[in-house]
């Protein structure tokens, strides 16, 4: 059976070892269906940010502090939506670059003293991989960006501007991206 889970980060910067994980999006996918999504907003104190990395964002500090949840609590909401969703053993996280994402979430886990292995698969799936060889496979075009904007716009994939740029989201486009690259491959 096919379970996995569809993840997206925003953080305070590019650096796992050094700027904050400051919101996860979960999509539960079994079998290709979603089965439950979450997004999971995380309380830092101090925050580690740059400018750059809220301006992408869009992420306001003070309102984000006022509805996130301590590490503890965040890192226990996400087993449980796991739990619930996804059931027990390993999971294979899905994500648009997703070694970026998997750096921060081990980072995040570390942190409250849980490790990334052996709830989450050293295995991932990675759907710039995907469209690369499937690009490279002539399934689509040469001059197509592989940038999750340039995916999302080519399947048309929408996403509110509102939600643009948020864990829960991308996280949702991501998912509609890989079951539209996995059709293609079939």
């Amino acid at each position: 059976m096919s379970r996995l889970l569809v993840f997206d980060t925003e953080t305070g910067g590019l650096d796992a070892a050094r700027h904050s994980l400051l919101s996860m999006g979960l999509v539960a996918l079994v079998e290709g269906k979603v089965t439950g999504e979450l997004e999971l907003l995380v309380r830092h104190e101090p925050y580690v940010v740059t400018g750059g990395g809220l301006k992408v964002n869009r992420i306001d500090l003070a309102a984000h502090h006022e509805r996130a949840l301590p590490p503890p609590e965040a890192a226990a909401a996400l087993e449980a939506f796991c739990a619930e969703h996804l059931g027990s053993g390993p999971l294979t996280l899905v994500g648009h670059n997703i070694a970026f994402d998997r750096a921060f979430l081990g980072t995040f886990l570390a942190s409250v003293g849980r490790e990334l292995e052996p709830r989450f698969s050293h295995r991932t799936v990675d759907t710039y991989a995907l469209a690369f060889g499937l690009q490279q496979a002539g399934r689509l075009p040469v001059r197509l960006r592989l940038s999750s904007d340039g995916l999302f716009a080519h399947f048309g994939i929408q996403v509110p501007e509102p939600l643009r740029h948020t864990a829960l989201g991308d996280a949702r486009a991501t998912a509609a991206l890989y079951l539209k690259l996995v059709e293609i491959a079939r």
